[in-house]
């Protein structure tokens, strides 16, 4: 197991992405969002879960980590790091990730919309910080991907799990 930036980290990857969608499910629908339901792991991958709307039509969430590889191969290695990110590298690598996830082949479908679910616990990445500078980007055009969301480890201070919706041009 990885122990950089460790929170969602689990020892299957099935049910981690479950895990990762149940809550990104849970955060949106308690702000008020989306009302969506029934997740559930998807074969063949992608995407890696399928869950409904309210009209019990069907929606696709493909799951990606927001992680330096970086600090996480040295971390591996003994070294104590973390990354710093600079101004625009969140942006740059959440567009490299959405775009990867928008040129994918989704099995099961028609979907009704195809989520991104980013998920992060980089140390020393901050809400806010995410905030500002994903609030001034839009990502894409994309041809598959409806909508996407940066979503945070838990947040004692809130008691839930912090996210970012971020902007898609179409």
């Amino acid at each position: 197991m990885k122990t950089y930036a460790p929170f969602f980290e689990w020892h299957e990857k099935g049910p981690k992405e479950l895990g990762i969608v149940e809550e990104l499910i849970l955060a949106l629908n308690q702000g008020g969002g989306l009302t969506l339901h029934s997740p559930r792991e998807f074969s063949p991958d992608p995407p890696d879960c399928v869950c409904f709307d309210t009209a019990g039509k069907p929606i696709a969430i493909e799951v990606a980590e927001v992680v330096c590889e970086t600090a996480a191969r040295l971390t591996a290695q003994g070294k104590d790091v973390y990354r710093h990110w600079g101004p625009g590298e969140l942006a740059e690598h959440i567009s490299r990730e959405l775009t990867d996830k928008d040129q994918k082949t989704y099995h099961g479908g028609p979907y009704e919309e195809i989520i991104a679910c980013l998920f992060t616990d980089e140390p020393a990445l901050t809400l806010d910080h995410a905030k500002k500078e994903l609030s001034q980007h839009a990502f894409g055009p994309f041809a598959q991907l409806t909508s996407a969301y940066l979503l945070f480890s838990y947040d004692s201070g809130s008691r839930s799990y912090p996210v970012v919706r971020l902007t898609l041009r179409r």
